[in-house]
């Protein structure tokens, strides 16, 4: 997205892929695709001991798997480019558990140390790598931003007439990877709640596949959870007020017409290492009213103007939230409203884009990627 959009803009931004494990499959084919892809990156990074005045962006993963794969083109670019021309860019929070003296713990400052920047997605992030031992110069928050483009003010007006909600069924909306601590099981229980009680028509999307996110054990296994979802959905679709369906995964225009679909967009998350998740951005792009919890750095893209933020995301909590914002639609509305602003003001592509060529701006050379790059100045 960002070495798309410095592109159109004049930046000459070169990729230097880096290979992903593929965990669904495993085994040891797979193993030998990942190594034969990291050695394939490795020869290819070898390019920035030569590169002359280019620099280089690494996204840093945050595993063992991680430092190796990402931390041989970082020390080649370090010889061949120096410090001041590279920039690190954290997208997790999992560095945010790790006790300073731990092994794993040195081995990430230290290659954080060879770079210039590093770039986080909150306050808290900069605080923990300030704690760490890197000094505060050389840390800046940028927030995330989201490829979907924010609705037009006349079509916020239509999906919010008069900033009352319509006459419709309202339409609640869950949507990501489907991870237990990410919330869809309390989000379930509180549809199949208000199913049994008298009330307006709702209309519910979950949005996702399921996945093991390593941090919590509450169905045993994907099958076990993919049929509870399954039987639950079952379960509220039996009565007359709830129209409930669960969509195994969307992208492109089936992804952003949920979302404009939509008018709660409902994420109780409580994951352990959660960050800055896209999906809010995408909600608030959409203007969706947002239902969720301070959990990572959401706090830093969301205030109490626009959304409402959960204390424990438990499934009484959600049921309460939803049947106030059932009998408020105004109090709805007023979210999602000051939600899309926000967005629009501080968050969408272009604010983001600029943001990165301020970062780059005091480098004598261009270009960011998704995982590695090599850019310079056009």
């Amino acid at each position: 997205m960002i070495r798309r959009g410095l592109g159109a803009r004049g930046w000459d931004c070169r990729a230097l892929p880096q290979p992903v494990f593929d965990r669904e499959r495993g085994g040891g084919l797979a193993a030998v695709r990942f190594g034969l892809g990291l050695a394939l990156a490795w020869l290819k990074a070898l390019r920035l001991l030569f590169a002359g005045d280019a620099g280089l962006a690494v996204n840093l993963g945050l595993t063992p798997v991680a430092f190796m794969r990402d931390g041989v083109p970082l020390l080649l670019g370090r010889l061949g480019l120096g410090r001041e021309r590279i920039v690190l860019s954290l997208h997790g929070s999992l560095f945010m558990t790790w006790e300073p003296g731990a092994l794993r713990t040195r081995v990430f400052c230290f290659l954080l140390r060879q770079g210039g920047l590093v770039t986080v997605l909150g306050e808290g992030h900069r605080r923990r790598l300030v704690t760490l031992g890197l000094p505060s110069e050389r840390v800046a928050v940028v927030i995330n931003s989201c490829t979907l483009p924010p609705l037009s003010a006349t079509q916020l007006d239509l999906k919010w007439p008069a900033r009352v909600a319509s006459v419709r069924p309202l339409r609640l909306l869950h949507l990501g990877s489907l991870y237990a601590s990410k919330g869809f099981p309390e989000f379930l229980e509180a549809v199949a709640i208000l199913a049994g009680r008298s009330g307006p028509a709702l209309e519910v999307v979950l949005c996702g596949r399921v996945a093991d996110s390593g941090f919590e054990d509450r169905f045993g296994s994907v099958a076990a959870a993919e049929q509870w979802i399954e039987a639950t959905i079952e379960g509220i679709n039996r009565g007359g007020r709830v129209r409930a369906r669960w969509v195994r995964g969307a992208v492109g225009a089936e992804k952003q017409a949920l979302f404009h679909e939509a008018d709660l967009f409902v994420l109780p998350t409580r994951y352990a290492v959660e960050a800055q998740p896209l999906v809010l951005l995408e909600a608030m792009a959409s203007g969706c009213a947002i239902l969720t919890t301070r959990v990572g750095e959401i706090a830093t893209i969301l205030d109490a103007a626009s959304a409402r933020f959960l204390e424990t995301g438990a499934t009484a909590e959600l049921v309460t939230q939803i049947e106030e914002f059932i009998a408020r639609p105004g109090a709805l509305a007023a979210l999602a409203v000051a939600a899309h602003r926000r967005f629009v003001e501080h968050y969408d592509l272009e604010h983001h884009l600029a943001g990165w060529e301020r970062i780059f701006a005091p480098v004598p050379v261009r270009g960011v990627t998704p995982t590695a790059s090599a850019w310079h100045k056009s």
